[in-house]
């Protein structure tokens, strides 16, 4: 027969046979806790008499204080020091955390003031460097330098007095610093392209010395060393030893050699920019008309030929149409 536990008589029978089952099974262990339960609360209600006897004996002073009363006061005591003593260990690890904050405070503030000095160096350093860039750019054609750093304005009288908003001095120096150094760099980079333009002009240029050796004869007026007249002399004269290497001062192509009855062996080279060269009084040369030669590439040898008293060769520069002072280009760049 089944149970139908919506019928009333159905769940009175459920619930006796479950009490049943609770008292068949747990109901020893409850007379058990229940028998030590009753045995706690008779031992806590047990009172213990507390006397205090002065030495005088004269009043002794007793009292009765349940077990219950002295277990609490004890917990309470207990509770109350290890209480304590976790606050007691807890501020001692306070103020070593101050203690080490307050020191890594004093760090900081060394190293900002260190941060202070570098950044104030840094910027005496670029203030004496810009005006060494200002004398490069300004070499530079089609540009002024006076304009080419901004000017700040004038400094603050009364510097105890400054806005609270406004960022420290530091920070402010660092952006001018930064603006400065932008604007360094796009000077340089034009430095760079205006020098990469003269490297290719004197590249191209007579600018060495065509031969190792002393100058005995300059441009210009002079007096001739055969006809004791004044005559004008277009180049110079290099003595050197005999047979010593002539180079070509610049690239270019080998415009002719010749013979003069005055000049000797003479080499002509032409160059870029309008430049030529003249070798004269050479004892022998390596190169032939149409030829080309690189700077510095041997093209002969000093000798005596033509009119000459001694071993020279007689180098001139002509631009265009004008023979112009060699001197000047040998004091460029000497090799």
């Amino acid at each position: 027969m089944k149970i139908n536990p919506f019928k009333e008589t159905n769940l009175e029978d459920l619930q006796r046979s479950i009490t049943k089952f609770l008292i068949d099974h747990f109901g020893k262990i409850i007379e058990i806790i229940k028998e030590k339960w009753e045995a706690f609360v008779a031992k806590g209600k047990e009172r213990v008499t507390v006397m205090f006897i002065p030495h005088s004996e004269k009043k002794i002073v007793n009292f009765q204080v349940s077990i219950f009363a002295i277990s609490i006061f004890t917990g309470v005591v207990a509770i109350t020091v290890i209480i304590t003593s976790i606050l007691i260990i807890d501020h001692s690890s306070t103020i070593k955390d101050v203690s080490k904050l307050k020191v890594d405070g004093l760090n900081s503030e060394m190293q900002v003031e260190q941060y202070k000095e570098e950044i104030s160096r840094l910027k005496d350093t670029l203030q004496l460097f810009k005006p060494e860039i200002a004398g490069l750019y300004a070499l530079t054609p089609g540009n002024n330098a006076n304009n080419l750093w901004a000017m700040g304005g004038p400094d603050n009288p009364d510097p105890e007095n400054v806005d609270e908003l406004a960022p420290p001095t530091e920070i402010l120096d660092m952006q001018e610093i930064e603006t400065e150094l932008k604007v360094t760099k796009e000077v340089i980079g034009q430095i760079k392209g205006f020098l990469n333009h003269r490297k290719k002009l004197i590249e191209n240029t007579p600018s060495i010395w065509p031969v190792d050796g002393y100058i005995v004869s300059r441009f210009g007026s002079r007096n001739s060393p055969y006809s004791f007249k004044n005559e004008h002399h277009a180049g110079i004269d290099i003595e050197a030893f005999p047979g010593s290497e002539i180079r070509a001062t610049a690239p270019g192509t080998v415009e002719s050699v010749r013979w003069d009855s005055n000049l000797g062996l003479t080499i002509t080279v032409s160059h870029r920019y309008g430049f030529s060269t003249h070798y004269s009084h050479c004892e022998r040369v390596l190169v032939r008309p149409e030829q080309k030669v690189t700077k510095g590439e041997v093209i002969g040898f000093v000798g005596k030929t033509g009119r000459t008293t001694k071993y020279i060769c007689y180098y001139k520069i002509k631009i265009g149409t004008e023979y112009v002072d060699p001197i000047p280009f040998l004091n460029k760049i000497v090799h």
